[in-house]
């Protein structure tokens, strides 16, 4: 399923509408192509105040959002690609430890750009590298007996502006930390020369998954069941109270 550009709210409800109707059965499992208008997404624990530099994202139009799994906070915006597999964890080709599961999912990342020629490589616990730069990061959460495994991939990436729009103390602009940052993550585009289009990125994907799981997929969109859920959770999602968290109280 391809869901396409979307606002913060949306991708966020919407990953919590996915795993809810795999956790109930009424729909079968999925891998989920999704992309950003930007903005930036705390883990479900994570404090605005502390993380998130408020004026420079409400000056620049980047929305702010919370997501249901844990990990740090991360910047998305139109060169970064979301993916994610919802399904039964007694799915055949799962993985039954949650090691094991990080390194075969993030091997269908790694298969997937050396079909671009690029030489990535599964590091523990759940990123994909580059040279030792991080190109890919994942993580997840599971209701019942069902999980969401989640990722991203930098097809293009806006490093300047994630360091401005994230809480990172600097004493001065060239501050070794930004050099660090920039260092530490890589994209498509500065390996490749170019950024391939985000269609031939989220086919090659499907391939690998496809390869890793030995499954087939069927490309469809929402059922009304999501829909209407999507449509009940859209406000909470858009809320103070759940962007802010405890804050908010």
């Amino acid at each position: 399923m391809d869901t396409g550009v979307s606002g913060a709210p949306y991708n966020m409800a919407l990953e919590k509408v996915l795993l809810a109707a795999r956790a109930d059965g009424t729909v079968p499992d999925t891998l989920h192509f999704l992309e950003f208008t930007p903005c930036v997404l705390l883990g479900y624990s994570q404090s605005v105040s502390e993380q998130v530099n408020e004026n420079y994202c409400q000056n620049h139009g980047i929305e702010i959002n919370r997501r249901v799994s844990g990990g740090g906070c991360i910047y998305m915006d139109g060169g970064v690609l979301g993916w994610e597999l919802i399904a039964k964890k007694t799915t055949p080709g799962i993985p039954g430890s949650l090691p094991a599961m990080y390194r075969e999912l993030c091997g269908a990342v790694v298969m997937a750009l050396s079909g671009f020629g690029i030489d990535a490589s599964y590091r523990p616990l759940n990123d994909v590298e580059v040279g030792e730069r991080k190109i890919s990061g994942t993580g997840g959460s599971e209701q019942d007996d069902s999980f969401i495994f989640h990722g991203t991939v930098l097809v293009d990436f806006d490093a300047d502006t994630m360091i401005k729009a994230l809480k990172i103390p600097l004493k001065r602009p060239d501050d070794k930390q930004v050099r660090d940052l920039k260092v530490r993550t890589v994209c498509m585009r500065e390996s490749l020369g170019y950024a391939p289009p985000m269609a031939r990125v989220k086919a090659g994907l499907a391939r690998a998954f496809a390869e890793v799981l030995n499954i087939g997929f069927e490309e469809e969109g929402l059922y009304p069941e999501e829909i209407e859920a999507l449509r009940a959770e859209l406000p909470l999602f858009s809320s103070r109270e759940w962007i802010y968290g405890k804050q908010a109280q």
